[in-house]
């Protein structure tokens, strides 16, 4: 993930944006939920969330076989909604971060995905991957809005000792418990959206009629915000448990 990709996203006037489906929303919304940081913090966290998803696909190969998983298959939206829900996650997240942070980042990442892309291009057209990681950005700063609110580490600390969590380990297994159900709440509204979506596609491809499957998943995957490969395995999933007629 290109850092300066971030500092377009955050540094071009709204006005440049208008040209743009749901641009100015997207910077104008994000940019004032993370004011609160730095541009440096945000790198930082940017620079986290991209060794997260390399881990991720990392690991996903060793599992599947490198030949069958690659980065480009998934969205990194997809892979991010991976990671947090894993419960290590809470750990290697920034203390003064939320998932919900993380989430409006990569909406303004992918922003300035978008506002590079179609630097070179007259108005009004704007290419396919540029209209994909516009998709992706709003889907992310959507998913943030929907996530309920779960602190950060550090205000869940601060929470434990006003309350009086003493000795150490005490307060420690308060914070573990607070951590777990805040994952808990967040990976409910993860799976609840993934579900949402996967029920459209599936209905998609069952009332319409494709030249390709390879079209099939490209369509559908603009149409529910997903990659084609994630359209892929889904459909996959179904024929695979369909029983022979």
């Amino acid at each position: 993930m290109n850092p300066h990709l971030l500092t377009l996203a955050l540094s071009t006037p709204l006005e440049q944006l208008l040209e743009l489906p749901n641009a100015v929303r997207i910077a104008a919304c994000a940019r004032e939920d993370l004011q609160h940081f730095s541009t440096e913090q945000l790198q930082r966290m940017l620079a986290d969330m991209d060794a997260v998803i390399t881990d991720a696909v990392a690991l996903a190969q060793i599992k599947h076989g490198s030949e069958r998983v690659s980065r480009s298959e998934q969205r990194d939206l997809d892979w991010f909604i991976e990671v947090t829900n894993q419960p290590e996650w809470l750990s290697l997240r920034s203390a003064t971060a939320t998932d919900r942070d993380y989430f409006r980042l990569l909406a303004l990442y992918k922003l300035g995905v978008v506002i590079e892309a179609t630097s070179d291009t007259p108005p009004g057209i704007i290419i396919r991957p540029a209209v994909e990681s516009l998709m992706e950005a709003l889907e992310s700063l959507l998913l943030a809005d929907l996530l309920p609110e779960s602190p950060s580490t550090v205000q869940i600390i601060e929470e434990a000792w006003k309350a009086g969590l003493t000795p150490e380990p005490i307060a420690a297994d308060e914070v573990r418990k607070a951590q777990s159900h805040a994952g808990r709440q967040a990976a409910d509204a993860r799976h609840a959206s993934n579900r949402a979506a996967k029920q459209k596609a599936l209905e998609l491809f069952a009332t319409n009629t494709y030249r390709t499957k390879e079209e099939a998943y490209r369509i559908i995957g603009a149409q529910v915000c997903k990659a084609p490969g994630t359209i892929k395995n889904w459909i996959a999933g179904i024929q695979k448990n369909t029983p022979p007629e």
